[in-house]
């Protein structure tokens, strides 16, 4: 492992346990330790961080920028700290002819840590306290998804108990929060989601020194996660939802046609929700959207079908094209509108639910959601013929494995295209 090196002694970065353990165990929690060598000299101090292998830069020494780490730039910062501070002390040693000892490391990077201050001094914030800083603290450091994510987590718990502490984080905890988080009427996946985000928080606290409850990593404090059933709509569906005379429910009339753009142009709803003119361009007689993809930053080039072209110059629309509205209440309103499209297969949907997996049919409609759209428009293009790689043109996806594991077609379907594609003799 390369390290920086001195004149004298020489600092790194690496886990308490072994490379092999941790190698077979990539996603396995270990503490961060400083080792220092001069000479025969050895010496190790704890940081009281943890990471895992996957998430650490062997090069670097330091935690790998991945979105999900909201901390990651605190603890790296922490260990710039450590290293540079102690090099400094090292040479001033080196430069005296004073001997460096391990009683002297370990009172220098206690000064350093602030672990020799008084305990008094230092009043620890609660959950709810230390979740808010940590959140105006990564506010500039990470998406801003990810951000709004923790914030519906942070208030969702000050509902819940808003002098929440790190130490009632426990089994009862766990349970209680989660019929909490149900009774609200959030799905499956919403509810994992706020699960997730509080143990991220709590890994934070531990981290730095504030949490010492643990009880937040055992098994059975689980992310809930209900087995996605990714639906698309079939032209048929698309055309249903199309023709329905919406005039008196204004807002189910415009959230059915940003989803309908969606299913037309095979965009994220980041890039299909509020579209404008500036966003058109014309070459040899064709339309097309030009868009850069926020999510990718990838510019896709999607044609302007006479179904969008119809929806713009809908009396409702006057020709302009400036629709955009609130993702959450897109997904509400579409839900409503497949509903009166009559689109009510009973879909068989499992999840799990405290210990129990739970396997029941929901009527389609429900299951619509913005990126329905998406999937509907590329699974359709590629049951009418079109080549996956002329889709990705226009989808922006960036391989064919993700591709057609991304559409919805099943091995029937798989094995019909297959008779078709001329290599048989049929």
């Amino acid at each position: 492992m390369p390290t920086v090196k001195r004149s004298k002694g020489t600092i790194r970065f690496t886990f308490k346990d072994s490379k092999v353990k941790l190698e077979k165990e990539p996603k396995r929690e270990s503490l961060i330790m400083m080792y220092f060598s001069n000479g025969k000299e050895r010496f190790k101090y704890s940081t009281g961080f943890y990471s895992c292998y996957s998430d650490w830069d062997s090069q670097k020494q330091r935690i790998r920028n991945k979105a999900h780490i909201i901390d990651r730039d605190y603890v790296n910062d922490y260990l710039n700290k450590i290293e540079s501070e102690l090099y400094r002390e090292i040479s001033k040693m080196n430069a005296q002819g004073k001997p460096i000892t391990k009683e002297y490391l370990t009172r220098k990077l206690d000064q350093i840590t602030g672990k020799n201050q008084e305990a008094d001094s230092y009043e620890k914030p609660n959950l709810i306290e230390y979740y808010s800083r940590l959140i105006q603290r990564k506010k500039d450091k990470v998406k801003l998804t990810t951000l709004g994510s923790h914030k519906q987590t942070h208030r969702l718990l000050q509902e819940y108990d808003n002098k929440l502490d790190f130490v009632q984080i426990d089994h009862d905890f766990y349970d209680a929060f989660i019929d909490f988080l149900y009774s609200k009427d959030f799905a499956p996946n919403t509810v994992g989601k706020h699960i997730k985000n509080l143990k991220v928080v709590m890994n934070s606290a531990t981290n730095e020194g504030i949490n010492t409850n643990f009880l937040y990593r055992q098994r059975e404090f689980k992310v809930i996660k209900e087995q996605t059933v990714a639906i698309y709509l079939d032209e048929d569906e698309i055309k249903r939802i199309h023709e329905l005379n919406l005039s008196d429910f204004p807002r189910l009339e415009k959230a059915r046609d940003i989803f309908l753009i969606g299913c037309y142009t095979g965009q994220r709803v980041s890039d299909y929700n509020g579209l404008t003119r500036e966003d058109i361009i014309k070459n040899r007689g064709y339309e097309f959207f030009k868009i850069k993809q926020k999510k990718t930053g990838k510019e896709v080039f999607c044609p302007i079908s006479n179904e969008i072209k119809e929806i713009i110059n809908a009396p409702r629309n006057k020709g302009n094209l400036s629709l955009k509205m609130n993702e959450q209440d897109i997904n509400r309103y579409i839900k409503e509108v497949g509903r009166k499209a009559d689109i009510n297969q009973l879909i068989e949907v499992s999840y799990s639910k405290g210990d129990k997996n739970i396997v029941e049919k929901r009527p389609k409609y429900l299951l619509i959601a913005t990126h329905t759209a998406r999937r509907s428009f590329c699974t359709n293009m590629f049951k009418k013929g079109m080549k996956p790689y002329q889709i990705m043109e226009v989808s922006g996806h960036s391989s064919e494995k993700v591709f057609y594991n991304y559409i919805r077609i099943d091995k029937e379907e798989r094995a019909v295209r297959i008779a078709e594609s001329g290599f048989f003799n049929i």
